[in-house]
């Protein structure tokens, strides 16, 4: 089968075995794959091994049941947990799946989804309701990962909410606050097409990083926030995000830099602040997803900017290094 691995340059498509389902596994065509910014990040940091298949945000078809796996069919559209757990240890116990020494987890530790056909435990399929688009499968893990920051912040419906990054995550933290009831979003970007995407998703006021102080903006308007997401990943992000918290606010890191961040204690213990580290979701954040997506409770519709087939993919990564325009992109091998 053809799949994109990484290679010394990047990333490349190649012939590659076809993988076959073991004991509890089951193989699937995929149908849709995001192109995370995590996979984007290791890609530009050159981290190996060489070989080895991203992809972890995806649905696609059921081809082929291992022994032992019952209540699916081949044909059956589905959508894909990357995240395995053992479901025994303390990490599964916690609901913290992404955390099992146990089971790996597809396209990070384990083969992905950026290929023709991918092999995953049965235990991480999910089918999707008849009539319902596979393509929305795809939407699922990257959602997950905002309604677990959402639930992090604790914060009450009505609550107004500050995003610091439209990338793929913060844009999805905002349609989690807009489902969930928030008050006033604003959010902040600097690509135009990702701040485009923020208004279009649910954001009352959408400012551009370079050009807006965004404690002096929160100031001026009387803002106090109760709950802000970082998702930008930028060092100095949490030491602009925190001043425009109100007292007993939740300040939640969603984005992973690659360089430390300061941080004045003196403000979070003065006003009674809360630091929360958000990574990954659990099962049943993954469950929530697919049911907002699947009702059509939430819209994702402006978050994909374009489709393309495999052969196209490395070419979709290196874009994605510097969006501009370009919000979101789902690799489709069948194309």
């Amino acid at each position: 089968m053809r799949a994109m691995i990484l290679a010394p340059e990047g990333v490349e498509v190649a012939e590659v075995p076809d993988p076959r389902p073991g004991p509890g596994e089951v193989l699937v065509a995929v149908h849709s794959c995001g192109v995370c910014g995590s996979d984007v990040h290791r890609v530009e940091r050159g981290e190996g091994p060489y070989g080895h298949i991203l992809g972890h945000e995806f649905s696609g078809t059921v081809r082929e049941l291992g022994s032992g796996v019952t209540g699916l069919r081949a044909g059956q559209a589905v959508a894909v947990n990357p995240l395995g757990g053992c479901g025994s240890c303390s990490a599964c116990r916690r609901d913290l799946p992404f955390l099992c020494r146990a089971v790996p987890n597809l396209g990070l530790t384990a083969p992905g989804a950026f290929a023709e056909l991918v092999s995953v435990p049965a235990a991480q399929v999910f089918p999707l309701p008849e009539g319902v688009d596979r393509e929305l499968g795809a939407q699922a893990e990257p959602l997950a990962v905002a309604l677990h920051a959402v639930r992090l912040a604790g914060a009450a419906p009505g609550d107004d909410a500050l995003v610091f990054g439209v990338g793929p995550i913060g844009l999805r933290v905002i349609l989690a606050l807009r489902a969930m009831g928030a008050g006033r979003i604003v959010a902040v970007g600097r690509s135009p097409g990702r701040r485009a995407a923020a208004a279009a998703v649910g954001a009352d006021v959408v400012l551009d990083a370079r050009e807006t102080d965004v404690a002096a903006y929160a100031a001026r308007e009387g803002l106090a926030f109760p709950q802000v997401y970082e998702c930008s990943g930028a060092a100095e992000a949490v030491s602009t995000c925190a001043p425009t918290l109100a007292p007993d606010g939740t300040l939640v890191l969603v984005g992973l830099g690659t360089e430390p961040a300061s941080l004045d204690m003196r403000l979070f213990v003065g006003r009674n602040l809360h630091l929360a580290g958000s990574c990954a979701f659990g099962v049943g954040e993954y469950r929530r997803a697919l049911d907002l997506l699947c009702s059509g409770a939430v819209d994702v519709g402006p978050l994909v900017s374009e489709r393309v087939p495999l052969a196209e993919a490395p070419d979709a990564v290196r874009r994605l290094q510097r969006p501009q325009h370009l919000v979101g992109v789902l690799v489709q091998p069948w194309r």
